[in-house]
C-alpha cells in the first residue's frame, strides 16, 4: 500500500491510500498536474505492536520513520511518517485525537484495538512533472557525514540563518520567538533570554561580514529587545523583567548583546545599570544567584546563568569597560563555579563557562583558565552521538543514560559548538594539537547536524505553505519542525566563532 499527498505550494490538495504503484506513473495515478508535488510514502513493511508496549515501539526519534496505523471496532486510520513529520504529529497525541473523537477510553482500545507500525520509503515527485523521485530520509535529503570539496559548512548555516534574520526582522525590529511550520503561526510563547542571544548573534555575523544591512538590523533588534524588557529595578540597577521575574542570564545576556555591539554608545544607560545588576546577584558561596525576583526562584538555572554572568565580566575586563569588575573578583567567582561543577557535573555550564574561561585566559594568560576549559570540554565529547544511529541524528548532543540532562536539541548542539569553537582555539593557541583535532571532529560533526536541522531547500520545506518564514532557520529536531530563535542563534554565533577563531593576547575596544 501507498501513501500519497498532492501538494501546491506545500498546501496538501488531495491525498489518500492506494495499492501499489510504480513511481514512473504515480503522478498520473493521482492526477497531478506540473506545478504540484507528491509526497509518497510505499509501505514496506508493517509490524503488530502490543498496546502496553507503544512507547517503546513508538519513540520520539522513530517519528517520520515511522507511521502507525490504529484498528478499532472495524475502522482502520493510517498515518504515514511524513505525513506524521508535516503534521508535527506525535504517536502518542494520533492515538488520543482517534480516541476522543469516537468518545472511546484508551481501556477500551486496549480491550479492542490494535497497532502495527509502518515502515516507508520515502519519495517526493517534483513540481516539474519528472518521472524521477527524490528519495528522501525521514521526509528531508541527508547532510553526508563529511563535507564534500570545497564545502564550508559554517559559512552555509550562517548564510542561511542570516537570510532568515533578515527576511523575519519586523519593521519594529522583533524576531518571532517561535513559530510553527505546520501551521503557519507563530506561537504566542517568549523568553527574553533567548531573544538577546539573536540580538547578540546578528551583530557578530554584521562584524563579520562588515555588513551596514547586517549591523543596522542588529542594532534595531536590540532596540526592541531592551524597550521591551529592560526595567530600572532601583538602587542604581537594571533588570530584564518578564512575567515570570527578572534572571540573572538576562540581565547578563543584555548586557553582553550591548558590550559588544558596534551600536554600543546608543545603550550605555541600559549597559551600566545592567552591570551594576549583575554584580548585585555575586554570591560568596556559589558564585552568583540566579534571580532577582522572584526569591523562591533563586537558584534556578544556575548552571546557565553563572556562565553568562561569568562571560559578560570576563569580557567588560578583556575590553576594559570602566564597570568591568577587578581580576580578583572574577578569579574568585571562577573558583567557585569550578568547585561546584565538579561536586554536579552537567552539560549545561559547559558552554558559556568555556567562553568565559578563553575570555580570562585571552585577558590574562593564567593556565588555570585554559586548563579548566579542557577539562569541562573533555568531559563534553562523550555526549556526541554518532555510532549506532540513524544518520540523520548523528552529530547530536545527547546522553540517553542521563536524560535529566535534557533532550537533544537544536539550540543545545548550537551552544555546545559555540565551547567548543573556542576551546579549539585555545587548544591551537597552546600548541595542543591532539586536543584541538578532537575538537574540530566534534565540530565538524556538530556542523553535520546543525545543517541537517536548517530549512535547506524546498525538499526540506516541501510541506511548509509560507517557506520565507522558515528557509535558513533550525528544526528543534528531525521530528521535531518547531523552529525558535535560541537554535538559531546559537547556531549563528557557533558559526561566526568557527569562521573567525578567538585569537588570544589581544584586547578587544573598550566600552564606552
Amino acid at each position: 500500500m501507498t501513501w500519497f499527498c498532492v501538494r501546491k505550494d506545500g498546501v496538501a490538495r488531495r491525498s489518500g491510500w492506494m495499492g501499489g504503484c510504480s513511481l514512473a506513473d504515480l503522478r498520473r495515478r493521482v492526477g497531478a498536474v506540473p506545478g504540484e508535488v507528491v509526497e509518497i510514502c510505499a509501505v514496506d513493511d508493517a509490524r503488530p505492536v502490543a498496546t502496553d508496549r507503544r512507547s517503546r515501539a513508538f519513540r520520539p526519534r522513530d517519528r517520520g520513520l515511522l507511521g502507525m496505523e490504529i484498528a478499532f471496532r472495524g475502522e482502520i486510520v493510517r498515518h504515514a511518517p511524513t505525513r506524521m513529520l508535516a503534521a508535527n504529529l506525535r504517536f502518542e497525541r494520533a492515538l488520543e485525537r482517534f480516541l476522543e473523537r469516537r468518545g472511546a477510553t484508551l481501556g477500551q482500545f486496549a480491550a479492542e484495538g490494535g497497532l502495527r507500525s509502518l515502515s516507508a520509503r520515502q519519495y517526493l515527485l517534483p513540481a516539474g512533472g519528472e518521472a524521477a523521485g527524490v528519495a528522501l530520509f525521514r521526509g528531508g535529503t541527508l547532510v553526508d557525514p563529511d563535507p564534500a570539496p570545497g564545502e564550508n559548512r559554517a559559512a552555509d548555516l550562517a548564510r542561511g540563518i542570516g537570510r532568515w534574520m533578515l527576511g523575519n526582522l519586523s519593521a519594529e525590529g522583533g524576531l518571532p520567538y517561535k513559530y510553527w511550520p505546520s501551521r503557519g503561526t507563530v506561537s504566542p510563547a517568549d523568553n527574553a533570554i533567548r531573544r538577546f542571544l539573536a540580538a547578540r548573534a546578528l551583530a557578530q555575523l554584521g562584524e563579520l561580514r562588515a555588513s551596514a544591512e547586517l549591523r543596522e538590523a542588529a542594532r534595531r533588534n536590540l532596540r526592541y529587545t531592551l524597550d521591551r524588557y529592560f526595567r530600572d529595578i532601583g538602587g542604581g540597577r537594571g533588570a530584564i523583567v518578564e512575567p515570570t521575574g527578572a534572571k540573572l542570564g538576562a540581565a547578563a545576556l543584555a548586557a553582553l548583546a550591548i558590550l559588544e555591539s558596534p551600536a554600543r554608545r546608543e545603550f550605555l544607560p541600559q549597559l551600566t545599570m545592567l552591570a551594576a545588576g549583575v554584580e548585585s546577584l555575586a554570591d560568596a558561596e556559589h558564585g552568583f544567584r540566579t534571580f532577582f525576583f522572584p526569591p523562591g526562584r533563586d537558584g534556578e538555572n544556575w548552571n546557565f546563568y553563572s556562565g553568562e554572568a561569568l562571560l559578560f565580566w570576563a569580557e567588560a575586563l578583556r575590553r576594559g569597560a570602566g564597570f568591568a569588575p577587578s581580576l580578583e573578583r572574577c578569579t574568585a567567582a571562577f573558583e567557585r563555579c569550578c568547585a561546584r561543577h565538579r561536586g554536579a557535573r552537567n552539560p549545561a555550564f559547559v558552554p558559556w563557562h568555556t567562553q568565559a574561561c578563553a575570555a580570562l585566559f585571552a585577558h590574562t594568560g593564567r593556565r588555570a583558565f585554559a586548563g579548566f576549559a579542557f577539562e569541562i570540554n573533555d568531559w563534553l565529547l562523550a555526549m556526541q552521538q554518532w555510532d549506532g544511529l540513524p544518520p540523520d541524528l548523528r552529530g547530536r548532543f545527547y546522553d540517553p543514560g542521563r536524560p535529566e540532562f535534557g533532550p537533544p536539541h537544536a539550540a543545545s548542539t548550537g551552544a555546545y559548538l559555540e565551547g567548543l569553537a573556542d576551546a579549539a582555539a585555545l587548544a591551537r593557541a597552546l600548541g595542543q594539537g591532539t586536543r584541538a583535532a578532537s575538537y574540530d571532529r566534534a565540530i565538524d560533526r556538530g556542523l553535520r547536524s546543525l545543517r541537517q536541522l536548517q530549512f535547506r531547500d524546498w525538499r526540506d520545506a516541501f510541506y511548509v505553505s509560507r517557506r520565507a518564514r522558515v528557509m535558513g532557520a533550525l528544526r528543534t529536531e528531525v521530528y521535531d519542525n518547531a523552529v525558535r530563535v535560541d537554535s538559531a542563534a546559537h547556531a549563528l554565533t557557533a558559526a561566526v566563532k568557527i569562521l573567525r577563531p578567538m585569537e588570544f593576547g589581544i584586547r578587544g575596544p573598550a566600552a564606552g
